[in-house]
């Protein structure tokens, strides 16, 4: 089952970007670097509004920067949480969805696994792994 996470937006500067969202009443937590997926990620959220991902690319290697300069600031994926990646992953293949990257683990969130997916008629998602149960 997935569950909704959060909504990727891609922009070319976080502190830009985030000006507009903290007027809105949303919160900021700490910009991190995520050399793996070659991003700064910052995590926005605001009670009864979704929870939102900006995404500053870090090189030329960021899949965020192809994004910027073809479509500018724009929303880049929906994210869900699941509880077997690999069971979802398997599932959206079943759907026609490509996988485009991972599972890896994204230092934006808590070391656990996240993988890209790509289908024409429904865009980028992205997977989190679910917190272990305790």
């Amino acid at each position: 089952m997935l569950t909704f996470h959060h909504i990727g937006i891609a922009c070319h500067d976080i502190a830009k970007t985030l000006t507009f969202y903290l007027g809105m009443g949303y919160v900021a937590a700490p910009v991190i670097d995520d050399p793996l997926q070659h991003v700064r990620v910052c995590f926005l959220e605001k009670p009864g509004a979704p929870r939102l991902e900006l995404l500053e690319p870090l090189d030329d290697k960021s899949p965020v920067a192809r994004t910027l300069a073809t479509a500018g600031v724009t929303p880049y994926h929906m994210c869900y949480e699941v509880q077997d990646i690999a069971q979802a992953i398997g599932e959206l293949r079943d759907q026609r969805f490509l996988l485009v990257s991972g599972p890896v683990p994204a230092c934006a969130m808590e070391d656990r696994r996240v993988a890209f997916l790509f289908q024409k008629n429904t865009g980028l998602i992205e997977l989190v792994e679910a917190r272990p149960l305790q």
